[in-house]
């Protein structure tokens, strides 16, 4: 598909951005993987590939031996005009296949900004908005991070919502998706997304009735049918010196909001600020180790050339031993 998107290049600003190519990108053999993950940051390329979250979760699909990952972002409005005006569909940067032909499409969202830039990049994908007008020939849409933990929002949109930590859950949805389809898509999407809400921290919007009081709020959300959970309960990786993601992160080839190697040190926060969403829905704390640190910047530096290096958390001045692992940088 990229001849088709190539003739428009010359008409948009920074067409940089839409090529691909990228050092550490990875493209796998389409063929050879069973199960396929089409990434999404909801917000142009310059926000969205320095992002931790989804540089994490593409590393962690594309390691597993038949399942592969590439990245898609919005598009500006110059090149959504073009591409709705020549039939060109939401593609990814890695092989430009159309995002309609994946298994998945995973939403990261760090904003509710995201939503309305979903359901363009859904049009222009050719998926159906509601869910409910979907088959087993469109992937499934699943959303996650920080604004997904209130996916009532966007319960119409969305087939599958992860709550809390991704790294584990998107393995878990794989192993679903690979099976489903090695038994010959048996019974179509309801069944699909009845296996995949069987999954700790997975939460269908479809298999759920939502009751509202007088003044708009929840009331309570509650199963409709036996064989789903009650409860959804977020995913916590408590470990994170085992996980240290991203090992080769992506160097943009156009500009960026942050240009240099960034480590997660912690997740959580000690403030417990009540007005702070990210605060509370990320305990407890959870360190990451100053040896583990210092490995994954060394990494970092390495297979990226950059020349700086950010210390990532909710408030990296709070990490227990941030004085030694000051020194030890």
């Amino acid at each position: 598909m990229f001849d088709r998107l190539e003739r428009l290049l010359p008409f948009v600003q920074k067409p940089v951005q839409y090529v691909g190519g990228e050092v550490n990108a990875q493209i796998s053999d389409w063929d050879a993987c069973n199960v396929r993950w089409a990434l999404m940051y909801p917000d142009a390329y310059e926000v969205g590939l320095p992002n931790q979250g989804v540089q994490i979760l593409y590393e962690v699909l594309n390691e597993q031996p038949d399942t592969l990952a590439e990245r898609t972002y919005s598009v500006w409005p110059d090149l959504e005009a073009l591409m709705r005006e020549h039939g060109v569909p939401q593609f990814t940067l890695e092989s430009h296949r159309p995002v309609g032909a994946f298994d998945v499409l995973g939403l990261s969202f760090s904003t509710e900004l995201g939503y309305t830039n979903m359901l363009t990049a859904l049009d222009l994908a050719g998926i159906p908005l509601h869910s409910v007008d979907r088959d087993e020939s469109h992937p499934v849409v699943v959303a996650g991070g920080h604004a997904a933990f209130n996916p009532e929002t966007i319960a119409d949109f969305i087939d599958v919502a992860v709550a809390g930590d991704g790294e584990t859950v998107v393995l878990a949805i794989s192993e679903v998706v690979r099976e489903w389809k090695a038994a010959g898509s048996p019974d179509g999407r309801d069944e699909l997304l009845l296996r995949l809400a069987g999954l700790d921290h997975v939460y269908v919007p479809r298999f759920y009735d939502v009751e509202y009081l007088p003044d708009g709020r929840i009331r309570r959300v509650v199963p409709n049918r036996p064989d789903v959970a009650w409860r959804v309960a977020k995913a916590t990786l408590m470990d994170l010196d085992a996980w240290p993601y991203p090992k080769t992160p992506l160097v943009p080839l156009a500009e960026t909001v942050h240009e240099r190697a960034s480590v997660e040190i912690f997740r959580g926060c000690t403030r417990g600020c009540r007005f702070c969403q990210a605060g509370m829905i990320t305990r407890p704390v959870r360190e990451r180790s100053i040896t583990g640190i210092g490995e994954m910047v060394k990494a970092s530096v390495d297979s990226t050339g950059f020349e700086e290096v950010g210390l990532l958390s909710l408030s990296s001045a709070d990490h227990s031993e941030i004085a030694a692992v000051a020194k030890g940088l």
